[in-house]
């Protein structure tokens, strides 16, 4: 299967049996923006590695969002990879963020079974932890010893675009959602750095125009 090919060498699936059992077992599908590919709660019966996309891992608590992480290409959610291994409910709930996406879907069974039959795949879901481990810490660090008003700066200017004159294109709430925290709390952060001068507010815009 050519769409598999470009995750075999990035993951260094090297055995003949396993790509066999890969694509036997396994299978492709699309998905296009805001679709959501997990819910909170529900038993994972597949897991899912992002082939082509992004897709957004956050945490629901009554009208906020938590962002855990990014997936990018070539990618698994670690929280439901753990889940495979344990039978578990999924803790999170993940969305598609980009135009289209395609998922390569393994049933759960395999998961483990895998590891113990093949070191590449065993290499693969190790990885997946390690990778997760360190971004939660650099997460987990950013929460405990930034503030707010520090964390919503480098967040603007991580994701202002130089092409579109240092523009951020997302909604108050957008932004809540990515920092954890409340539209109401972000909005009042904003006003405060468009007195400062530090940024000039639009609609569903925001424009750094002192980034030092």
């Amino acid at each position: 299967m050519k769409a598999l090919e470009p995750f075999y060498q990035q993951m260094g699936i090297r055995e003949p049996a396993l790509r066999q059992a890969i694509e036997k077992h396994g299978f492709v599908t699309a998905h296009v923006a805001q679709e959501r590919l997990i819910k909170t709660g529900e038993y994972i019966k597949v897991l899912k590695i992002l082939l082509q996309g992004r897709v957004r891992v956050f945490q629901e608590s009554e009208d906020r969002e938590i962002l855990i992480y990014y997936l990018s290409q070539m990618e698994t959610c670690t929280l439901s990879l753990s889940a495979c291994f344990g039978d578990c409910q999924s803790t999170v709930s993940a969305i598609v963020e980009s135009n289209q996406a395609q998922v390569l879907n393994i049933p759960v069974r395999y998961v483990t079974d895998w590891c113990h039959q093949y070191p590449s795949w065993n290499h693969f879901t190790i990885d997946t932890f390690r990778h997760s481990y360190q971004v939660l810490m650099e997460s987990y660090s950013m929460l405990a010893f930034k503030t707010l008003n520090e964390r919503l700066w480098e967040y603007l200017t991580n994701n202002a675009c130089p092409s579109t004159n240092n523009v951020v294109l997302m909604s108050h709430q957008q932004i809540a959602n990515e920092l954890g925290t409340t539209r109401e709390v972000v909005s009042r952060l904003l006003k405060k750095l468009e007195k400062q001068q530090r940024i000039r507010l639009g609609q569903k815009s925001i424009q750094i125009i002192y980034s030092s």
